[in-house]
């Protein structure tokens, strides 16, 4: 029997965002904990006593943040942005507030464009995708449409029918489908990071400043090397002379 629902076409959204989720969390969980690492939804403040919350969040043993996961889907192009800004502002907050995480990933489900995408990107996002034409040929695979008008009201119903009758066996079936073209890669990152030292030396590809000076401007600098951003910093500094001798 189907559950009463104001906008079914949402529900099932929300039913296949939540499936995603479940699976992946799974997936991540496998690979975490035997390394000692813990993986939970969880809410996290930001430096400015913000809430944010977060879908997937792998932990150190210190229950400090390491690793952020968010799968978001999307039916309608018309709503990137405001979807997609709100992770890169969720993702960037976190990663000022918190020095432990060491890596940001979003699922981007269904209909992103390749715009919104590189956006995201250019938070520090890692992103994969998970076409939306993937996942209408696995729920009409099982007996629900997936595809209808934003002004059809009658096939979101059917479908919205259709997965309340679905038993959890299929629900975990059409879970691993949907997530299998990025299972894979999103494990293998969560592995590379979690395995890899976060003291080892690295080279260093990009460096970004944020400066609040005594005039109250906010300037953000990206350089490609530490040195140039030292420099930079340097002409931002009353006590040069102080500071050189520092770092000699």
């Amino acid at each position: 029997m189907s559950r009463e629902v104001t906008n079914p076409g949402s529900a099932v959204g929300e039913a296949v965002g939540k499936l995603i989720e479940a699976d992946l969390t799974v997936a991540v969980r496998k690979v975490a904990e035997p390394l000692n690492y813990s993986v939970t939804s969880r809410t996290l403040p930001n430096h400015l006593k913000n809430r944010h919350q977060i879908d997937i969040v792998v932990s150190d043993p210190g229950s400090q943040p390491v690793i952020l996961i968010e799968p978001k889907y999307l039916r309608y192009k018309k709503h990137n942005w405001d979807k997609g800004s709100r992770l890169c502002i969720a993702h960037y907050s976190l990663r000022r507030t918190y020095p432990s995480i060491r890596k940001s990933i979003g699922v981007l489900a269904g209909e992103w464009t390749d715009a919104s995408v590189q956006f995201i990107q250019s938070f520090g996002v890692e992103t994969y995708r998970i076409p939306f034409d993937h996942i209408a040929d696995i729920l009409e695979k099982h007996g629900i449409p997936f595809r209808w008008d934003e002004k059809d009201t009658q096939t979101p119903k059917k479908a919205w029918q259709q997965f309340c009758r679905l038993s959890a066996e299929e629900k975990k079936e059409i879970a691993a489908a949907i997530t299998a073209p990025v299972r894979q890669p999103v494990i293998h990152s969560v592995e590379a990071t979690l395995r890899s030292d976060p003291n080892a030396p690295r080279r260093v590809e990009t460096v970004e400043l944020s400066i609040r000076t005594s005039e109250g401007e906010h300037l953000v600098y990206s350089f490609n090397s530490v040195s140039e951003a030292i420099r930079r910093l340097l002409a931002f500094v009353t006590d040069v002379e102080d500071l050189q001798r520092t770092l000699r």
